[in-house]
């Protein structure tokens, strides 16, 4: 009967949330509240978090002291500058809503979302201010950042350079061997923890679909089973990201086939082939990282609230 109950309160409560939600995208624009306000709702989203956080855990007043949760907002305010001044984008009411929208379809944690909404005196401005709005505008500068040719053109070019060592019957620095397993995970190695699958995005303009953590699944061999013994770890091919798996697959044929460069959000990446047969593929990579995104953000002019 418990359980009955408590999925009845989940869905009242996702529910309501949304109909406070469309309340609010059908009104007027908010105000910009002052940064004291940004501090106080951004303390009053973090109480909640802090309360759900498991573990042992320092009083909410020393995890989160005022100091800290002015940084955390001006750092925000920054971004949002940021991508106005370094890339032209404004962060319209229509995006903030969208964003809404999207947290609202696609949280796995309904209840926790509902704390949150009435922690913010059930305003919906404030809450699309506080969780949507550095939500989408984090997402839109990295993916500029990440985009961005300019910023990483030397470590273009080292990548480039990387390959005509390959090229040439050379070996680049900083190189790593991996043998790929072709056939299919065993069935009985799917309890293990595998490497984590990335999660989908939008593709960049750059016609790849590469996340963040794809990114780190190719610039290090897969994680090993638990069970697996020193020199017994395995990996395999299809857990590589799907679009690296058709690149490889074409440009790798045999041993010395050199891959194009191949981008990724976070770095450059480029392959020779070593050993290939019907069950493996061996392969030298170079893997060379982009740009810090914390660095490159740090250098940009301060946001005044």
């Amino acid at each position: 009967m418990k359980s009955i109950i408590r999925k009845s309160n989940v869905r009242t409560r996702t529910l309501a949330v949304s109909a406070w939600c469309l309340v609010w995208l059908s009104g007027p624009c908010p105000a910009a509240p002052d940064l004291a306000s940004l501090c106080a709702d951004r303390a009053a989203m973090e109480r909640v978090y802090h309360v759900h956080r498991l573990g042992t855990k320092q009083p909410f007043d020393q995890a989160m002291p005022p100091d800290l949760l002015e940084k955390l907002v001006r750092q925000e305010l920054k971004k949002e500058s940021v991508l106005r001044n370094a890339y032209g984008v404004e962060i319209t009411q229509a995006m903030v809503e969208a964003e809404v929208k999207r947290i609202q379809a696609t949280t796995r944690a309904p209840e926790v979302l509902a704390e949150i909404q009435h922690a913010l005196g059930d305003d919906a401005a404030r809450f699309a201010r506080t969780m949507a709005r550095p939500i989408l505008v984090e997402r839109e500068l990295r993916h500029r950042f990440d985009n961005d040719d300019k910023l990483h053109a030397a470590q273009r070019k080292d990548a480039e350079q990387a390959r005509a060592c390959f090229l040439a019957n050379q070996t680049p620095k900083d190189t790593r061997n991996v043998t790929w397993q072709l056939a299919a995970r065993p069935t009985e190695e799917t309890h293990a923890t595998p490497a984590p699958s990335p999660a989908p995005t939008q593709a960049n303009a750059k016609s790849n679909a590469y996340t963040n953590d794809a990114t780190a699944l190719l610039a290090q061999p897969l994680a090993a089973p638990e069970h697996a013994t020193p020199g017994e770890e395995k990996h395999y091919f299809d857990d590589l990201d799907p679009e690296l798996q058709k690149v490889l697959r074409v440009q790798l044929q045999k041993p010395g086939d050199v891959s194009a460069v191949i981008e990724t959000p976070g770095g450059f990446l480029v392959f020779q082939a070593r050993e290939k047969s019907a069950i493996t593929l061996t392969a030298t990579s170079v893997s060379i990282p982009k740009r810090s995104y914390d660095e490159w953000l740090a250098q940009q002019p301060e946001k005044k609230p």
